[in-house]
Parts: C-alpha cells; sequence; structure tokens
C-alpha cells in the first residue's frame, strides 16, 4: 500500500473509531464495485468478525467438537392405553387399573426418558452458529467475495457451516427462537470445561463487542484495507477523504449525527443558527434540480442548441435498435455532484448555502481542469424545486451558491479565490484545513 494510502486511512480509521457509536455511516455510495456489495459499517463490521483468528478456528475444529454435543436425560412417569415407551412401572399400573375396577387391562404405567436440548450452553452455541450462517448466506452475499484473497479460507468453510447447522439433528432440535442468549448465560459458558462451548461463548461475546463498535484504530484501519481498499478504489478512498474532511471541520462546535438515510445522505450536524445535511455522489433533497431538460432550449434559433436537440433526439432514437425498452432521455444537461452541502436556517428551515464539491483523483492536471469545469457547470445548472436557475441570478440573493474542487497532488497558486469557487489539493499546506472558514466568510 502506498505512502498517501496510509495517510488517507490514517484520517478515514481515526474518524470512524471517534464517530461510530453515533450512529452508522452509509458506505455504499463510495463503493462502485458492485461484487464487493459492502453497504454499510454493521456489514463491514460483519466481515471484519468473519477474518477473526478465533472463529476462522472455531470453524474448522466444529465438525470434530460437535460429536461432544451435550444434551440431558429427565425420566417422566406417564400412563398410557395399549402402549408402553419406557420401562414399566408395576406398582402404578395395578393401582392404575384398580382405580378403574379393572376395567381396562390394557392400561400401563411407565417411566419415559427424554432428551433436553434446552440447555444454555446449547442456546449460546446455537446462538453463534445462527449468527455466522446469517452472515455468511444473508447478510453480505458471501458469495461475492469469492475471488479476494482474504476470503479464501471461508470458501472452503461455508459447506462445513452449512452441512452443520442445516442437517445436525442435535442443533436442530434447540429452540432457540423460544429463549433470548443473556449476558449471564454466555459468562456461565466461558467456564465451561467443553471447548465447544467456552469458545463458542468467547466468540459470541466478541461478536456482541464487534457490533456495539467497541473496535479501536488498527483494528478499522486493517478491516478497511482487507475488504474495502484495492490499489483500482484509490479514487474511492480519496473521495471518502474529502467528504471525512467536511464532517470533520464542519462539527467541531456541534454534535455529529451519522446516518444511514436515503439519497446517499451521509451526516447531519447543527450549530447555533444553521443545519447541515451532507450528501455524497448524490443529487441531494427535492428542492435542488441538477438536470436541463431539453425542452427548455428546443425553441431556441441558435443554430448549436439547434442542431444539439436534433442530435440528442436522434441519438434516442438510435439507441431504440439496441435497447426497444430503454427509457428516454430528454436531458440536455444532468449532474450528481461526488460531494452536496445544503444549509439551513434552523428557525426557518429555509435553504441558504448549497457548497457543490468535485473530487478529482489524478496528477493531470487536464483531468483536474475537466474537473473544474464540471464543478463550474453545477453552479451554473443548478435550479430549485420550481426550476429556477439559482447562481447570478436573483435566488442568488437568497441561496448562496459555492463549488470547491479538491485534487491530489496537483500544485495550486495560493490566493487565486473568486469567491464562488475554491481549489484545494494534497500539496496546500492546509489541505483544507480552512475549508470551513471559506464556507462561512460570506453570508454566515
Amino acid at each position: 500500500m502506498t505512502t498517501k494510502n496510509e495517510q488517507l486511512l490514517n484520517e478515514i480509521a481515526d474518524f470512524l473509531v471517534v464517530y461510530m457509536k453515533s450512529g452508522k455511516l452509509n458506505v455504499n455510495s463510495f463503493v462502485k464495485d458492485p461484487h464487493l456489495n459492502i453497504r454499510n459499517i454493521e456489514d463491514l463490521l460483519k466481515v471484519h468478525f468473519l477474518l477473526k483468528k478465533d472463529v476462522v478456528e472455531f470453524v474448522s475444529r466444529l465438525p470434530v467438537r460437535i460429536r461432544k454435543f451435550k444434551t440431558s436425560t429427565t425420566v417422566q412417569s406417564r400412563v398410557a392405553s395399549g402402549q408402553v415407551k419406557g420401562q414399566m412401572n408395576w406398582p402404578r399400573t395395578f393401582k392404575e387399573r384398580l382405580s378403574t375396577g379393572n376395567q381396562d387391562t390394557s392400561l400401563y404405567a411407565y417411566h419415559e426418558r427424554s432428551r433436553l436440548y434446552q440447555m444454555k450452553e446449547n442456546l449460546v452455541l446455537k446462538e453463534m452458529l445462527s449468527i455466522l450462517y446469517r452472515i455468511l448466506f444473508h447478510d453480505i452475499r458471501s458469495e461475492r467475495f469469492a475471488n479476494y484473497g482474504w476470503f479464501q479460507t471461508w470458501k472452503d468453510l461455508k459447506p462445513v457451516l452449512k452441512n452443520i447447522y442445516e442437517k445436525n439433528i442435535y442443533l436442530n432440535r434447540i429452540q432457540s427462537a423460544d429463549t433470548a442468549v443473556t449476558g449471564r448465560m454466555i459468562q456461565d459458558t466461558l467456564k465451561h470445561r467443553n471447548p465447544l462451548y467456552r469458545d463458542a461463548a468467547k466468540i459470541l461475546l466478541a461478536y456482541r463487542k464487534v457490533m456495539d463498535f467497541e473496535v479501536d484504530q488498527r483494528e478499522v484501519m486493517e478491516l478497511l484495507k482487507e475488504t474495502f481498499i484495492e490499489p483500482e478504489k484509490e479514487e474511492v478512498l480519496f473521495e471518502l477523504y474529502w467528504v471525512i474532511q467536511f464532517i470533520k471541520q464542519g462539527s467541531r462546535q456541534a454534535r455529529l449525527h451519522l446516518i444511514d438515510g436515503k439519497n446517499n445522505l451521509v451526516a447531519q450536524w447543527e450549530d447555533q443558527h444553521f443545519r447541515y445535511d451532507l450528501y455524497h455522489d448524490s443529487t441531494g433533497s427535492n428542492e435542488l434540480i441538477f438536470e436541463v431538460s431539453l425542452a427548455e432550449v428546443k425553441e431556441s434559433s441558435h443554430p448549436y442548441l439547434v442542431r444539439k436537440v436534433r442530435s440528442i433526439e436522434a441519438a434516442e432514437t438510435f439507441s431504440s435498435i439496441i435497447d426497444p425498452n430503454r427509457k428516454k432521455d430528454s436531458s440536455l444537461w444532468r449532474g450528481r455532484p461526488d460531494i452536496l452541502l445544503e444549509v439551513r436556517d434552523k428557525e426557518s428551515n429555509k435553504l441558504v448555502k448549497v457548497v457543490i464539491g468535485e473530487v478529482k483523483y489524478t496528477p493531470n492536471k487536464n483531468y483536474a481542469i475537466q474537473g473544474l469545469r464540471e464543478l463550474v457547470d453545477y453552479l451554473y445548472f443548478v435550479k430549485d424545486r420550481e426550476g429556477n436557475y439559482i447562481f447570478e441570478n436573483d435566488l442568488g440573493e437568497e441561496v448562496e451558491i459555492m463549488g470547491a474542487l479538491f485534487l491530489d497532488e496537483i500544485e495550486v497558486q495560493e490566493g487565486k479565490d473568486d469567491g464562488a469557487v475554491q481549489i484545494v489539493s494534497m500539496r496546500s499546506d492546509n489541505k483544507g484545513e480552512k475549508l470551513f472558514e471559506w464556507i462561512q466568510k460570506k453570508k454566515f
């Protein structure tokens, strides 16, 4: 892993450790690879749990250890007519017959032995195996990890767990849904002489700690390295880094609320006067429109626009040859910002500022300039919900539009700022540390 990635990972891991307990961070919008299929921090932690050495060893030894499955036996005295399912109890048989006047000579009393499975150690074991089974076969769709090196051990262990969990007759007789496994039950089972139960309790306790976000920075870094970050995803890591910079800098004096919401809403926080909604790879709330339709320019007589409309309409007609069911695209321009911050007045709930961020992970200056053009397009084309342009328009007096371009190691001349656009480079000394000073300096 490169030094740059280590630096970014340090920032991200530290952030996640500090704020995990505040809620959930939605990472789905950062994971462009559909094969990875990690939706949120909880799924990431479940993968982390699977990779723990103790968990792997527990499942590896399970086929042998399960043979020492423990049950207890109870003896109950029963009376039945015409059938015996245990050791005869002659004294009671004669007594029962005499009570009926010896009218039923097929009446028998007997001792029936029954096996009990609902013991606390068995409940702990079943709970642990249920969790592993649910993670592997339902929660994270682990078959998608087949080609990842870190998952190779589980390719062999999955069928082992599946066979035991689904076909072991003793496990199937444990009705774990009827009894909740308490912390006291786990603590008691930790002292069990049988390593099958002792280790199951140990792992179940570890799982509950992991899902309560009791992990340190080192664990989170390893987790991200193993299951989230690969060389081809460095640009994803770079986007996540800048989203976190927005949150860390914007929420220094406010309580941060990480949520797993709709429309890729990553975070919300407040200060004394304003509420902040931060989005990633999103068009934000229903108050903003990032689209220019063909209908808006169709009546124009400008030769370029006339031909542009015809070109798009012709392309839509030809595309039906490839896909007859494709939904028609009636847009001249459409955008989806990498980062979007909406700021509202707390008293009126009125939108007062929009900050749009474009992220370009590249050393190429031409590609960076392309990103700058995309950013400026966002500024000039964003509309309110009624379809009115905001930037450099009458609405601009009510809602301020600002844009920030985030670059890698590209040298940027300091002090160049036109008021509406800020360019931040990883080569800069502050690396965006003054981002919120710039955001707040005008109308706030």
